[in-house]
């Protein structure tokens, strides 16, 4: 078949005829491959993606407020929204502690690139506090009744 670009509609016709001619049968287990590929296609049709729209760690006037040091990376707040929910997140060394706006109960999940894995319940208000974040990189998923979200993976 022909690299080159198509200029013709005639040219076109005739790689486009060359390359069914050569085709082979598909297979069944490509066939069954491809099935299941495309059977994947809605599995989280439901679930929303937040969107990272603050990182503290990303703005210059505050990590002048806090100052050179080692500790900077221990103090971060990060704020994720969705269209329905959002998620915001601080750590203050030790402490990691945040709230869904706007405010209901549900579950938090942890979970690390490396199979970390951990839930919280999220109170009332929307709160919640979260033990031992794993080194590797996370991501955050939320939900409650008909509400499913989830973060882009971070470093926290």
């Amino acid at each position: 078949m022909a690299s080159q670009a198509w200029n013709d509609d005639e040219l076109l016709l005739q790689d486009l005829a060359a390359a069914l001619r050569t085709a082979q049968p598909l297979t069944p287990a490509l066939q069954r491959a491809g099935e299941a590929a495309y059977a994947w296609r809605t599995i989280d049709e439901e679930l929303e993606l937040a969107s990272l729209v603050f990182d503290s760690v990303l703005e210059p006037e505050l990590a002048s407020v806090r100052g050179p040091g080692p500790d900077v990376e221990n103090y971060r707040t990060v704020l994720f929204e969705g269209r329905s929910v959002s998620v915001q997140v601080e750590r203050s060394g030790d402490v990691v502690v945040g709230q869904v706006m706007p405010p209901q109960p549900g579950k938090l999940s942890v979970e690390g690139a490396n199979g970390h894995m951990a839930s919280v319940d999220v109170d009332e208000l929307g709160c919640f506090s979260l033990d031992d974040l794993p080194a590797e990189p996370i991501r955050l998923r939320w939900e409650a009744d008909a509400t499913r979200l989830v973060t882009g993976w971070m470093r926290f």
